[in-house]
């Protein structure tokens, strides 16, 4: 049983027995009398031990007590020592999935928190639960589950906090803020960026700082490439690009004053895209020939060496596609099929020793650049399927709504009107997915069945 504090509170066990007997004026010994020593009564006073139901009702004669009241404290004060050690199970299992996480064994961590019952801890631990729950489920791409947990997360995490689990909360807002880019609910995630920002100091790591920045360039990104309307204009799309490349650069100097050039990297594929969007083609290609100059060779080196490709292979491969089908975009804008072409071929190169996500986009480039050279390619169609496909089994609804959109949009060009319309149903059904998730929370009772940084 824990120790407990110096002072024991009047309304539990121990309490009423010695405000019992003091109020009779009775030493523990005189309590104790023959029967039972001094030191058990004194830690019976103390609740460092439980007593039995024969001493209970000797205790309850002896100091002129109702014995249903002292067997009811009796009772709450089992329970409270059953949460307390329920709760230190959860620490320690909480302790041991974050171990997991850091080794990138999501899976794993994941079912070892399904274990626990919501209902049977503590509020102050439910959050942290289900903000480590949804790291898992955000680390297997599991976006849906992920956004799940990290609202209820948000949602029971009290205001003020102990200073050992503000970089809890913080992570919480940042993993939260990626899910919902990847729902394709912008505005909700950059609302969760500008909290994770309100929430750093000097002391924040630079990672946190630059991982927010990045986040924040992606939705400015998205918002400036929407189609001028009412409420989106050239001024719009302007100033959403400037605030896009400002995220970036400040992303992309975080990361390699840390060191992480492979983020770096990809953030310089960022600006790129930017400067392509701005109208800066020949600025834009520069950035990303200079990337694909320097990580290519890297990945060559780590696809033909067997002792290297388990380190860091899919990252370099990552970033290799994405620069490389980034090109692709650019000399299809500029005719240059032939070009876009062999980028395209290097993308896919690259994708398949990375993500789905990289596959999916070169697949879809690739369509995208034969119905460019001539519709009627059943190729290019083959192409949009291909990332439909790889697609399906994710929780990534803005590719998937980009891979339908893009499919709907060629049928229509080649005149299959029928199938076309349906392509973009379902594009649009999946945006309403999105929407509908973004207020989405979940109970106990469930469970149970602009802001910038200096840089």
């Amino acid at each position: 049983m824990p120790r407990p504090p110096k002072h024991v509170p009047p309304e539990t066990l121990g309490g009423r027995i010695r405000a019992a007997r003091e109020s009779l004026n009775l030493s523990l010994a005189k309590v104790a009398a023959e029967r039972y020593s001094t030191s058990l009564i004194s830690q019976i006073e103390r609740n460092r031990v439980e007593p039995s139901q024969e001493s209970l009702e000797f205790l309850a004669e002896k100091l002129q007590l109702p014995l249903a009241d002292l067997q009811i404290l009796a009772h709450q004060q089992r329970e409270a020592v059953s949460d307390t050690c329920h709760d230190k199970f959860t620490e320690e299992q909480l302790s041991v999935a974050l171990e997991l996480l850091a080794s990138k064994r999501p899976q794993e961590a994941l079912d070892l928190l399904s274990t626990v019952s919501m209902a049977q801890i503590q509020s102050l631990l439910r959050w942290r639960l289900a903000a480590v729950r949804g790291q898992c489920y955000f680390h297997l791409r599991q976006f849906l589950s992920a956004q799940k947990d990290f609202l209820y997360a948000v949602t029971e995490r009290p205001e003020v906090l102990p200073a050992d689990q503000r970089l809890v909360a913080l992570e919480l807002h940042l993993h939260l803020a990626a899910t919902l880019r990847e729902l394709k609910q912008p505005n909700a995630a950059f609302e969760q960026y500008t909290i994770a920002l309100s929430m750093m100091d000097a002391t924040t790591s630079l990672h946190y700082i630059a991982e927010t920045h990045w986040g924040m360039s992606l939705i400015a990104f998205e918002r400036a490439k929407k189609p001028l309307g009412a409420t989106h204009c050239p001024h719009y799309k302007e100033s959403q690009l400037q605030l896009a490349l400002k995220h970036a650069e400040n992303a992309c100097i975080l990361y390699r004053s840390i060191r992480e050039s492979l983020r770096a990297a990809l953030l310089t594929c960022q600006i790129g895209l930017i400067e392509q969007e701005s109208g800066k083609r020949d600025e834009a290609r520069q950035h990303l020939q200079e990337v694909l100059s320097v990580w290519t060779p890297e990945l060559e080196k780590r696809a033909n060496a067997p002792e290297l490709q388990q380190r860091g292979l899919n990252e370099v491969a990552n970033v290799v596609s994405a620069a490389a089908c980034s090109l692709a975009g650019i000399e299809l804008e500029t005719e240059n099929y032939q070009e876009a072409l062999n980028y395209v071929q290097q993308a896919q190169y690259a994708g398949q020793m990375s993500y789905t996500l990289r596959k999916a986009e070169a697949s879809i480039m690739r369509g995208r650049v034969l119905e460019s050279i001539n519709i009627l390619d059943p190729a290019a169609e083959s192409a949009f399927r291909d990332a439909i496909t790889l697609l399906a089994p994710t929780d990534r609804l803005a590719a998937q709504i980009q891979a339908h959109d893009a499919l709907g949009r060629h049928l229509l060009k080649k005149g299959d009107t029928k199938v076309g319309e349906v392509e973009l149903d379902i594009a649009r059904s999946l945006s309403d997915v999105a929407s509908a998730f973004s207020s989405s929370s979940i109970s106990v009772e469930d469970e149970t069945d602009e802001i910038t940084l200096k840089v």
